[in-house]
């Protein structure tokens, strides 16, 4: 198929998919450009998750050991017991040494954090704040030994806080109100948001904790309506230890990276907008489409000029070599294009002007041959008529006929008076019949056994057909056919015409043609004329071609009669 194209068609298909190679590479690098930097950013947000993590899990877990110790001490047990005999001066001096203690470990923590002992069985409380009151309201859950997180239940406790408690002994899926003591060792999440607000250190680096069904933890300068979007996000996930999540949300992309922290349970989230991370490569991406699109532009500018300014002209001077080629002579070029090619279309009328100029005269020539020709053959036919007649002629003298001789004299007369007129080599249908008529009143007066018909319509009566067309068919017929029969002879001329196609179909009753005869006949009058062969069935076959075309001649075929049909056959419109 591509073959077939022209080669402006090919020179666009080229600059089309060169700009489509150029589109298709640079967006396939453009996305592994992208997925490097997705996952480089994801790994080193994973990798500062974890560190913080594990910073976190750290902290909290020497909290955890500051409560362990201080169940541990023996001197807790003392002061929780109902059967301590101190004095109070001695039960005070005891307390502060344990909130001194208490101080100490609590104290050994970068956190801010208090330390509480429950003495469930005296009703007391120790802190190193001095703010802890008993209330059997707080020793009432069954202890999990796990961190717990506390919504604001006061006014001083409104930022939240997490709690983790720990029996002496060690009370499983009991009362902690049984235990002697309890250590609850607690900080505020404003020590979570502070660790939040130092963990993060450029714009695109907005943690916060998160755990489903409780309350977000936010870092100070944390955007609440994306955080609550994300959250939402990610209870609709099933999140593992750590990972990394692709969401879309207010029609922006995020990347949203998660590690769970060991110690607490709560997940620390980090999400970043994409979109001003992947920002150079966007403002690159879409450089490249502006520079692409101005250079397609400049491309179909080009491809315009090219066409109007070569294709068009090339196209214009194809279309009149064909139009040469048909025959349309005449035709020139009107299109001036106003550069090389004007000396081109200049120099192909000039050549058209000649080639119709030459034809004309050879055409001319072949009329002046043509009938040269055509009065060539009707001479070549005129002394086989006359032969025959004066043949004719003889014999009626020698049988002293006098009247079929003075008639054939007069009929010859009037013939020879038809034939002389060569000035003109075309005739009309009914002047032809009328020699014919003449002829056949000659030929049945010597031969006084057949006889003729004819039905020519009145419309072609008057058509132009070669001069003694009809008569060496019809003088075949009689020789040939009635002669050598012994028969009596029947003659049939008829006329039909459809449109432009005319013919005259002339049956005999005689003994025909087989089918290789009648082909050997049909071959043999388009043949050249064969010197030891009869002329007269050739001289009118060559003469309707020329006169017409080279469709237009004889047919034979059977004829219903029993003998052979001869068909002439023309178009009027040639």
């Amino acid at each position: 198929m591509f073959h077939r194209w022209n080669t402006f068609s090919k020179l666009a298909l080229l600059i089309v998919l060169m700009f489509l190679s150029l589109v298709l590479i640079y967006s396939y690098t453009n996305t592994v450009s992208v997925n490097v930097v997705e996952q480089s950013l994801r790994e080193k947000n994973l990798k500062r998750l974890s560190f913080f993590g594990t910073q976190l899990d750290n902290t909290i877990d020497r909290l955890s050991s500051s409560a362990i110790v201080v169940s541990r001490d023996p001197s807790i047990k003392e002061l929780g017991s109902v059967e301590d005999n101190r004095e109070s001066f001695e039960q005070l001096e005891a307390e502060e040494a344990t909130i001194q203690k208490l101080s100490l470990l609590s104290a050994t923590s970068t956190w801010t954090n208090r330390l509480t002992i429950y003495f469930p069985k005296v009703k007391r409380a120790l802190s190193n704040d001095y703010s802890s009151i008993y209330t059997d309201e707080s020793l009432k859950r069954i202890t999990t030994a796990l961190w717990e997180y506390h919504a604001g239940q006061t006014s001083s406790d409104s930022e939240g806080y997490f709690s983790k408690k720990i029996s002496n002994p060690l009370l499983v899926n009991r009362s902690l109100i049984e235990a002697n003591a309890v250590v609850e060792v607690r900080f505020d999440n404003s020590q979570l948001i502070r660790m939040l607000n130092e963990y993060k250190n450029d714009e695109t680096m907005l943690p916060f904790f998160y755990k489903p069904s409780f309350d977000m933890i936010l870092g100070t300068a944390a955007e609440t309506g994306i955080s609550n979007e994300i959250a939402n996000f990610l209870s609709r996930q099933v999140l593992g230890d750590s990972g990394s999540l692709n969401a879309e949300i207010n029609h922006e992309k995020y990347m949203v990276d998660y590690i769970r922290l060991n110690s607490l349970g709560w997940y620390v989230i980090d999400y970043t907008p994409l979109n001003q991370v992947l920002a150079p490569i966007t403002n690159s991406r879409n450089l490249f489409y502006i520079a692409i699109s101005l250079m397609l532009m400049i491309s179909i500018i080009f491809i315009v000029f090219l066409y109007r300014r070569i294709q068009r002209p090339i196209q214009v001077l194809l279309n009149g070599v064909k139009m040469i080629q048909t025959g349309s002579y005449s035709h020139r070029l009107n299109y001036l294009p106003r550069n090389e090619f004007d000396f081109l279309f200049a120099k192909f009328n000039d050549m058209a002007e000649e080639i119709q100029r030459l034809l004309e005269k050879v055409y001319m020539e072949n009329i002046r041959f043509r009938d040269a020709q055509l009065k060539h053959l009707q001479s070549q036919i005129n002394p086989h008529f006359f032969a025959n007649s004066m043949f004719f002629v003889k014999n009626m003298i020698a049988i002293d006929d006098k009247q079929a001789a003075t008639k054939m004299i007069l009929s010859l007369s009037e013939y020879f008076r038809y034939i002389t007129k060569i000035e003109h080599t075309l005739t009309t249908v009914e002047e032809e019949l009328r020699l014919i008529d003449n002829y056949l009143t000659i030929q049945n007066l010597r031969i006084e056994r057949f006889h003729y018909e004819m039905d020519i319509p009145e419309s072609m009566r008057q058509l132009q057909i070669p001069r003694l067309t009809l008569q060496p068919i019809v003088e075949n017929i009689i020789i040939h056919g009635i002669e050598k029969s012994n028969q009596y002879g029947i003659i049939s001329i008829t006329g039909e015409q459809q449109g432009e196609e005319c013919r005259i179909i002339i049956d005999d009753n005689g003994n025909g043609l087989s089918e290789e005869q009648l082909a050997g006949l049909g071959v043999k009058v388009s043949l050249p004329l064969d010197p030891e062969g009869g002329c007269g069935l050739w001289n009118v076959h060559q003469r309707l071609n020329y006169q017409f075309n080279e469709n237009a001649g004889l047919l034979f075929s059977p004829s219903p009669l029993g003998g052979l049909r001869v068909t002439i056959a023309w178009k009027t419109g040639l």
